[in-house]
């Protein structure tokens, strides 16, 4: 398997998506790839594409700015775009393609306790038609004080 040299990661409110910008940082520090963190603000059919969401763009400009802070500290800088379209997944395929992108990371939930891992119309749209290579990221689900160090 090809090691990734450019990475798109999308981004959303939470963990997992901060832990895929962690591991595109620890990948493309060796090998000085680049890393896109993107977040999508979806508008809906009823508003211009162009509307000025400003709540949604503020919490997107967080959200991107806490996966700078989440890439600084694992050691490698990343550049974030905030974008606005009708689908994110059609989006981030799109921002895959502009970027000669060759591998896209995203993060994942699972819900609780039962392990049950539903992943959402974007992430199935960016695994059914992305060209690159796509990785998905899950935490574990052993609580963090579980977790034996070495």
């Amino acid at each position: 398997m090809a090691t990734p040299r450019v990475i798109l990661v999308p981004i959303v409110a939470n963990q997992a998506s901060l832990d895929a910008v962690t591991v595109a940082a620890t990948v493309a520090k060796p090998r000085k790839g680049r890393v896109y963190v993107v977040h999508i603000i979806e508008v809906t059919r009823s508003l211009p594409l162009n509307a000025e969401l400003d709540a949604e763009a503020r919490r997107g400009e967080q959200l991107i700015r806490q996966a700078e802070e989440v890439a600084a500290a694992a050691g490698y800088p990343v550049s974030g775009t905030l974008l606005q379209a009708r689908e994110a997944g059609q989006a981030i395929l799109d921002e895959a393609v502009d970027n000669a992108v060759d591998t896209i990371i995203m993060g994942v939930e699972s819900s609780g306790n039962t392990g049950t891992v539903h992943l959402g119309r974007t992430v199935e749209h960016v695994l059914m038609n992305a060209t690159c290579a796509v990785w998905v990221v899950r935490q574990s689900m052993i609580p963090q004080a579980d977790h034996h160090h070495e």
